[in-house]
């Protein structure tokens, strides 16, 4: 009988929320093989939400649509809403359900102030179970831990028993987008970084801790202009900003402070490295935020790089993967491959799940296929 105990050379599990998981680390193991051809699965507008994906099933949301869909492209359910679509879906695997940021848009018949809410759809049929609403003007993310649901939307950050019932609410101001140029149709990934000891959101010039129990603020650090989620790493936590990023640890004192201008939400590598989307792919360095390598990007956007065991995949109009331990500052055997025949928006960060890459863009949701079968 062969030894089968090696791990997968690509993941080919589930990626259950943005981040793959509740800490917003956005990290598999295994790596990246490369891709040489891709499949649309199903199209989407012009979409700015990733997918999640379970037992071999993706789950994509963009407009007012939901789709379960296979990694062929074989169509399990859809779904269409009376709301639109303002944030990356989660599951809640015990209870079979997927949680879906919504939003009403403004009429001149529309309520004021417009709701921000949570879709509930069973992940069976997509039926929608019903709907929560978790402050004004638009939900940007949610995330599940433990059964609870987190959810940050431009008003509130919010904690909801899986029965809807609302355990704490704490107002928090809309993230700064309009102001610069964004326009608020990219914060569709900012869910809540949740670990036991506390739940991480950005504030319109901070960043905030709440104890994961009742609620209360523990303390805030103030980061210029956020908008991009929390991300949780061995020593603290994470916040990138417009005009700086900021290392915070669990007490709330300052671990570093860099000039480092990004959009995107950072990554972190189970050794610690922490890579950020900055103009330049950045490798800084966990303890003094120093970068130890970067590499050349041709745009930027809000959608963090993913992290594997060997590489970082990172969405800027094309695919492209670094390899994370080859020496030089700037070498120029930095990059180990790209796909340009694929458009994938900087907007929507890429999932790797069900032995597949996931990507979006204007035609939908992409599967890019490996060049050999791994």
């Amino acid at each position: 009988m062969s030894d089968n105990s090696d791990p997968a050379p690509f993941h080919d599990g589930d990626w259950l929320s943005y981040g793959n998981g509740p800490a917003n680390a956005n990290r598999v193991a295994s790596g990246a093989p490369e891709a040489g051809d891709y499949d649309i699965l199903t199209s989407g507008g012009w979409p700015y939400t990733p997918p999640v994906v379970q037992d071999g099933v993706v789950y994509f949301a963009a407009d007012r649509r939901v789709v379960a869909v296979t990694p062929g492209g074989d169509e399990q359910w859809e779904r269409r809403l009376d709301s639109e679509i303002s944030g990356a879906p989660a599951i809640d695997r015990g209870r079979n359900r997927l949680y879906v940021p919504t939003r009403v848009v403004r009429t001149s018949d529309a309520p004021d102030p417009v709701p921000a809410s949570v879709t509930v759809l069973s992940l069976a049929d997509g039926e929608v179970i019903g709907t929560i609403r978790v402050g004004n003007r638009r939900t940007y993310g949610v995330t599940v831990a433990e059964g609870d649901m987190y959810a940050r939307s431009a008003t509130a950050c919010v904690r909801l028993a899986p029965d809807g019932t609302e355990r704490w609410r704490q107002s928090l101001d809309p993230l700064i987008y309009d102001e610069y140029k964004l326009g608020d149709f990219t914060a569709t990934q900012v869910a809540p970084a949740v670990s036991a000891d506390g739940v991480y959101v950005p504030d319109k010039n901070a960043l905030v801790k709440f104890d994961p129990q009742s609620g209360e603020e523990r303390w805030r650090v103030s980061v210029d202009t956020p908008y991009a989620a929390s991300v949780i790493d061995q020593d603290g936590v994470i916040q990138t900003g417009w005009q700086e990023t900021v290392a915070v640890d669990h007490s709330g004192e300052v671990r570093w402070r860099r000039n480092l201008h990004s959009r995107a939400g950072a990554t972190t590598a189970a050794n610690g490295d922490i890579y950020v989307s900055a103009d330049d792919l950045h490798e800084l360095d966990s303890e003094t935020g120093e970068t130890t390598w970067q590499a050349h990007l041709p745009s930027e956007g809000t959608a963090a790089p993913v992290v594997t065991d060997e590489d970082v995949l990172v969405v800027t109009g094309d695919v492209r993967v670094f390899h994370r331990e080859t020496g030089g500052f700037l070498g120029p055997d930095r990059e180990n491959w790209r796909i340009s025949s694929v458009h994938a928006v900087e907007y929507s960060s890429p999932v790797i799940a069900a032995g597949r890459t996931f990507v979006v863009g204007p035609a939908g949701l992409v599967a890019l296929k490996p060049t050999k079968d791994d």
